[in-house]
């Protein structure tokens, strides 16, 4: 049995504004006007009506069937009605469907905005916390500040007792003393430094030759040492046949083994749109964006999101979730760990997103993850 509530995919519990809504949904599809069917418009009209009335628990064939006559035109019609039916009932089982997927995309985008959020909030607690450590610190210099000005302001000023009329006028007397100590302490020293030479050559006479000798020792250019030659009048074989060994063994060079290559990816010349592309290194697959400044933001099997910066662009303070990694080519690579752009659902609910102070769209973006997804799986 086929009733009103089968026909709308609706039940006893279902609110006024639900019902409502699945007429409008389904009258937009199967409307004559658009392809749709008259007899299947009258009969969703009529389900419409009942459930309205409360009556939606009674059976729709039989209540066509009751005010017609059994003509076998009749018959037909109704034949055609049940069938009609039938397909209303699948096309509310593919709605149904349709619904509870986009419940559950919805839920999984709920969490990465939860997500996000958290990692934000976390961001915005450290840099109150800086910027309250920073200010007191600003504080504290400034009370040094002030209390080294105002100890200074108040210091009374010193009286001289230097008279006037000498140059010394603007010395203190402990200044004026030290300065005769320093002069003492030099003639002091240029009389040792003179009469060190005079004692070294005293000890070295009273010791001898010996010490002179190794004194001048020092002084002298090592000469080379002669060179020996021997002539070989007779050889052992077996000598010779180890000395050939041994000179081979010497000339064997180890090959350095070769660098890994670093994947690089290809220059595009479309901008704002996302594609599908492989290195050329390791033909990996990866999909990338190009800004209008000529930097991309890429998204491998291996790697999370990444920013290609151009180094042509001008320099300028780098957000904090922007890790360097390293150089390749004309690109500064940073890595994306979180924030802005970190993950795949930020790129989905946005129609572009800026990074760095440069615009990237996320055209095409659904289409070439899931690419991506699939070839990493293989």
């Amino acid at each position: 049995m086929t009733s009103f509530h089968d026909i709308l995919g609706t039940d006893s519990n279902t609110s006024s504004a639900d019902i409502k809504r699945r007429y409008k949904l389904l009258s937009s599809r199967l409307h004559p006007d658009k392809g749709g069917s008259k007899a299947i418009m009258q009969l969703l009209v009529q389900a419409y009506e009942k459930i309205g009335q409360g009556k939606g628990h009674e059976e729709a064939v039989r209540t066509v069937h009751s005010k017609n006559t059994t003509s076998e035109a009749d018959k037909q019609k109704l034949q055609q009605l049940e069938r009609d039916c039938q397909a209303l009932k699948r096309i509310n089982e593919e709605l149904d469907r349709q619904l509870k997927l986009e419940q559950q995309k919805s839920k999984l985008l709920a969490e990465e905005s939860e997500r996000y959020m958290g990692a934000s909030e976390e961001e915005l607690k450290w840099l109150r916390r800086e910027n309250k450590r920073l200010s007191n610190q600003l504080e504290e210099a400034r009370r040094k500040l002030s209390d080294t000005t105002r100890t200074v302001t108040n210091v009374p000023p010193k009286t001289s007792t230097v008279s006037p009329l000498s140059p010394l006028s603007e010395i203190s007397p402990k200044v004026i003393n030290q300065i005769k100590a320093i002069g003492s302490f030099n003639l002091r020293r240029f009389g040792l430094m003179l009469m060190m030479p005079l004692v070294i050559a005293g000890l070295l006479f009273t010791l001898g030759k010996e010490p002179l000798l190794a004194l001048m020792a020092l002084f002298e250019e090592p000469q080379p040492e002669p060179e020996v030659k021997v002539t070989i009048i007779n050889s052992n074989p077996a000598d010779e046949l180890q000395l050939q060994d041994q000179s081979e063994i010497m000339t064997v060079s180890t090959v350095p083994a070769k660098p890994v290559p670093v994947p690089r990816i290809q220059v595009d010349s479309s901008v704002g749109v996302w594609h599908l592309r492989f290195f050329a290194e390791n033909n990996r697959p990866y999909i990338s964006v190009r800004s209008e400044k000529g930097s991309y933001i890429v998204k491998s099997c291996e790697t999370k999101f990444q920013y290609y910066r151009n180094s042509n662009l001008r320099a300028g303070r780098m957000a904090a979730n922007l890790i360097f990694d390293r150089k390749d080519r004309h690109f500064l690579v940073y890595n994306i760990p979180y924030g802005n752009g970190s993950f795949a659902g930020n790129w989905a609910e946005s129609k572009s997103l800026l990074i760095n102070g440069e615009y990237f769209p996320n055209d095409g973006f659904s289409v070439a993850y899931q690419e991506l997804e699939l070839l990493c799986m293989r």
